[in-house]
């Protein structure tokens, strides 16, 4: 868990299946203690862990759900064994950036062990999956962008500022800082479907910590980054942007219908 993993889900969300390297299998029972409590195992299995140098997995993190999948054997290994590793969650650890892929066995009777190690895997994301999370997301930079529009049009309080959101498949929302009226929800219903109709590009940048401080609506919004590093930023149509690492659809009419479901205080 000590080497960093190349996400590469930042550069382009729109890989799906990918051949690496295995670079680590343990049970998540002998994981350090502080690292345990990350992940929220499958009742009544035996969870592992893998690692390798590149993952497309998204990981669990900024409001979005980890992906799911699988991981394979590119072939099958000297005894013939083939096992299927189905990713249940994905997460990063800090400070190495190690990403950490926790599944189960199938069958659970036949598993990797270390002398796979070195060995070509496939990773295999759930593309349906994937998608739904990527619109959400997406939705939920959109829905901030037009309350962003109306607050500087005047038609929302000037003092808004954008807060937590969940991306989450049931549970999405986005969170402002001040006060918004209940019957502002028809205006900012109105502002998010001209956006979507206006199909707009979603754009991804890699910009100086300065840049995106500057540029982005939000500023950095609290996002830690090492000197020297660049910070991840999603664009929506030149119109907002917003340092993000999730992942996102190419353009807003993949969204569909954007429906503001209410406010609450």
């Amino acid at each position: 868990m000590d080497q960093k993993t190349d996400p590469l889900y930042q550069k382009d969300g729109d890989i799906y299946s990918h051949t690496t390297t295995l670079t680590s299998i343990a049970p998540l029972s002998s994981l350090p203690p502080t690292v345990q409590p990350l992940f929220k195992p499958p009742p009544n299995t035996s969870p592992y862990i893998l690692t390798s140098p590149s993952t497309i997995f998204h990981t669990q993190g900024g409001g979005q759900p980890s992906d799911i999948g699988g991981i394979t054997l590119a072939s099958p290994t000297p005894s013939g064994s083939d096992p299927k590793f189905a990713v249940a969650q994905v997460r990063k650890v800090f400070p190495s950036g190690a990403i950490l892929h926790l599944g189960t066995f199938e069958p659970p009777e036949i598993v990797l062990t270390e002398q796979e190690i070195g060995l070509e895997v496939r990773q295999d994301v759930d593309v349906p999956t994937r998608v739904l999370h990527s619109r959400l997301h997406t939705a939920g930079h959109v829905l901030g962008l037009a309350i962003h529009q109306l607050s500087r049009s005047g038609v929302l309080p000037a003092d808004l500022k954008d807060g937590k959101a969940s991306h989450y498949p049931g549970a999405a929302f986005v969170e402002n800082i001040g006060l918004i009226p209940g019957e502002a929800k028809g205006a900012i219903q109105e502002r998010v479907d001209e956006l979507v109709a206006q199909d707009h590009t979603v754009n991804i940048h890699f910009w100086s910590a300065k840049e995106a401080e500057e540029k982005c609506i939000s500023g950095m919004d609290g996002a830690a980054v090492a000197e020297g590093e660049e910070v991840r930023v999603v664009d929506i149509g030149g119109l907002g942007s917003y340092p993000c690492g999730g992942t996102h659809a190419g353009r807003l009419k993949e969204l569909g219908r954007v429906v503001v479901r209410g406010i609450k205080r």
